[in-house]
């Protein structure tokens, strides 16, 4: 009996030992994933525009290809020029529009619809009924 004693407190031990080598731990069914540990972690990134109008006017424009460069001077999900990416400050995010997230690609975007209205996006603005 001594011995059985003796072969189950070792088994203990080397289970303890082991399950703690390869990271293994009787708690781990109730510990929270990786992920949520850091849940509550202060993440900073650029918030992403709700679908609607420009996802309209870009699917018109590009088929919806935010990073469209298809060798025509128009550049992105919404076409834009190279002046029209300069003008209304789109250098601030890349050098051309389709090097440029959604997000960023819509901030140029309304910047210039402040100053010029529907007519930067002649064809499709009408088409859409936006002017």
């Amino acid at each position: 009996m001594a011995r059985n004693v003796a072969l189950l407190a070792f088994g203990v031990v080397i289970g303890i030992v082991g399950g703690a080598a390869v990271g293994i731990h009787a708690d781990d069914e109730v510990s929270a994933a990786p992920d949520e540990a850091f849940a509550g972690a202060d993440v900073v990134a650029d918030p992403e525009p709700t679908y609607g109008v420009w996802d309209r006017l870009a699917a018109c424009e590009s088929t919806g290809r935010w990073y469209a460069n298809t060798g025509n001077g128009y550049y992105g999900g919404l076409q834009q020029d190279l002046v029209f990416w300069r003008r209304h400050g789109g250098l601030q995010y890349a050098s051309r529009p389709d090097l440029a997230s959604r997000a960023q690609q819509i901030a140029v975007a309304e910047v210039g619809l402040s100053r010029q209205g529907w007519a930067a996006w002649p064809s499709c603005s009408r088409s859409l009924g936006l002017r």
